[in-house]
C-alpha cells in the first residue's frame, strides 16, 4: 500500500450526502476534523427521503440513535450537525470535476450549481410556491430546509415570485462555481439508484401508468406525498385496492444485474404489510422466485403472512393495460404448475438497485475498479472492507446494496479508521 503523508489542517472529503455520507461527516465534524460533504441533488438525504420508513425501526430514517458525542439527541441527530456544527460544510447540487495529487493532500476540483435560494434566508414561508411552479419544497426532512428552485420549470411569475419574498432569499441571477481545493482523504459514500425497468418489456413499466417500482410506491404510501398516503392509481387516482409486488425485477438477471440487490425483499414486505395493515388494500400479492429476509427482516415476512399477505412462487408472464383502468397480469405459479390471472390496480415491481450515476467517473478518478459496478476493498484478505484505496474509503451503497443500518456501521468504520490515521 502506498504510505500516506497527511496534513491534519486539511479537511475530509465526503462524496454523497446520504445517510452513510452524513454519518461519517457528523462524526468527523464531532471529533474536530473539518468535513467538506457534497452531494449532486439539491438536499441532502439520499434515497432514504424516499423510503416512506425505513426499516428495521420503521420511523423515520433520521431517527437513529446519536453518538457518544451527542448525548441525549436521539432524534435528528444529522439534522442538528448539518445546521449548527462548524466543521461541516454541506455542499448541495455539486459534483466532483477531477481528482489529483496524492494520498494526504488530494487537490479536488468542484463545480457547483447555482444557489437560487438561500438557505439561510428561506424561511419556508411558501409565497414563491403559490406564485410559480417553478418552486418546490422537496421534503419536510430534507436538509437544507428551504425551497428549491427549478430553472428548467421557469415560467413567466418566477420573477414575481423572486420579488415577493419577503426575506429576499432568491436570486434568479444567481451563477455556478468552481472551487479547488485539497484534502487529506476521500469518502465514497455515493449511494445507489433504483433501476427503471422500461427496458423489460414484459412488465409494461413506462407504457402502463399503473405499474410502479416500490420507491415510487412508498411515495404513494408516503402521508407527505402526493396521495397523502392514500394508496391510489396513478392513472386516474381511483382507490388501489388489489396489490401485487414482484421481486427480483432486473436483478439476478444475466441480461440486467446478475446480483442479487439484497434489500428489495424487505422493501416489499415492509409495504406489503403497510398496504394490508393501515391502507385497507383488500388483495395483497407477492410473487417471487426466493424470498431473501436474512437476519432480524424475517419479521417483516411473518407480518405479512399474519396480515393475509399471498406470495405466488413463480413468475410474470404477461402484463397488459386493464379495461377499467388498472393492468391484467398473468403469472406462472411453480409450485402449482399453472398459469393465474388477476385483474389489479397496481403492479408494484422491486426493481434492481444499480451504481449511483457518474459512479464509475468517479472511481475513475481516484484510480479505482468497480466489480459488478461498486467499489471493492483494497485488500479482501485484511477485512478492511471500508479501505478503497491509499486515503480512499467507502461506505454504505458505494460497496453494494446495503440497508441504513449496515451503511451506518460502515460510515462508523471509516470515521474509525480516519481518526487513527491522526493519532
Amino acid at each position: 500500500m502506498t504510505e500516506v503523508t497527511k496534513t491534519v489542517d486539511y479537511p475530509v472529503l465526503i462524496i454523497g450526502a446520504g445517510v452513510a455520507g452524513m454519518t461519517v461527516a457528523t462524526e468527523l465534524a464531532d471529533s474536530g476534523i473539518k468535513a467538506i460533504l457534497v452531494e449532486r441533488q439539491l438536499t441532502a438525504g439520499g434515497n432514504a427521503l424516499d423510503l416512506y420508513r425505513a426499516f428495521p425501526t420503521d420511523d423515520c430514517f433520521y431517527c437513529f440513535e446519536g453518538n457518544r458525542w451527542r448525548p441525549g439527541i436521539r432524534k435528528c441527530f444529522y439534522r442538528s450537525a448539518l445546521i449548527d456544527q462548524p466543521n461541516l460544510d454541506l455542499r448541495i447540487g455539486t459534483t466532483v470535476h477531477s481528482i489529483s495529487g496524492r494520498p494526504g493532500q488530494f487537490l479536488v476540483t468542484l463545480r457547483s450549481a447555482p444557489q437560487y435560494v438561500d438557505p439561510k434566508k428561506c424561511t419556508l414561508c411558501g409565497v414563491c410556491i403559490e406564485v410559480s411552479k417553478a418552486f418546490s419544497f422537496p421534503s419536510p426532512q430534507c436538509q437544507p430546509q428551504c425551497v428549491v428552485f427549478n430553472p428548467a420549470l421557469e415560467d413567466d411569475r418566477a420573477k414575481e415570485a423572486a420579488q415577493k419574498c419577503p426575506t429576499n432569499a432568491i436570486d434568479l441571477d444567481a451563477k455556478p462555481r468552481e472551487d479547488s481545493l485539497t484534502v487529506s482523504d476521500i469518502v465514497i459514500a455515493a449511494g445507489y439508484h433504483e433501476m427503471k425497468p422500461s427496458s423489460i418489456d414484459e412488465y409494461g413499466y413506462g407504457r402502463i401508468p399503473d405499474v410502479v417500482t416500490q420507491l415510487e410506491f412508498a411515495k404513494i404510501l408516503d402521508p407527505n406525498g402526493p396521495s397523502g398516503g392514500a394508496v391510489v392509481r396513478p392513472s386516474d387516482g381511483k382507490p388501489a385496492r388489489r396489490v401485487m409486488m414482484v421481486q427480483c425485477v432486473g436483478s439476478r438477471d444475466e441480461n440486467h444485474y446478475p446480483y442479487c440487490s439484497k434489500i428489495c425483499c424487505v422493501f416489499a414486505l415492509k409495504h406489503a404489510v403497510v398496504a394490508a395493515r393501515e391502507r385497507d388494500c383488500s388483495q395483497v400479492l407477492v410473487v417471487y422466485m426466493d424470498i431473501r429476509t436474512y437476519d432480524r427482516h424475517e419479521r417483516y415476512y411473518r407480518e405479512a403472512r399474519e396480515s393475509g399477505v399471498d406470495f405466488i412462487r413463480g413468475r410474470v408472464s404477461r402484463v397488459e393495460a386493464g379495461k377499467d383502468g388498472g393492468v391484467d397480469v398473468t403469472v406462472y405459479d411453480s409450485l402449482l404448475d399453472r398459469y393465474l390471472r388477476f385483474s389489479l390496480d397496481l403492479l408494484v415491481l422491486s426493481s434492481a438497485l444499480e451504481p449511483a450515476e457518474g459512479f464509475s467517473d468517479l472511481l475513475k478518478m481516484v484510480g479505482l475498479s468497480a466489480s459488478r459496478g461498486y467499489v471493492t476493498p483494497l485488500d479482501i484478505a485484511t477485512e478492511e472492507e471500508v479501505v478503497v484505496g491509499a486515503g480512499v474509503y467507502a461506505c454504505g451503497a458505494a460497496l453494494g446494496p446495503a440497508e441504513v443500518p449496515e451503511s451506518v456501521t460502515q460510515a462508523r468504520a471509516v470515521v474509525m479508521k480516519i481518526l487513527a490515521g491522526r493519532r
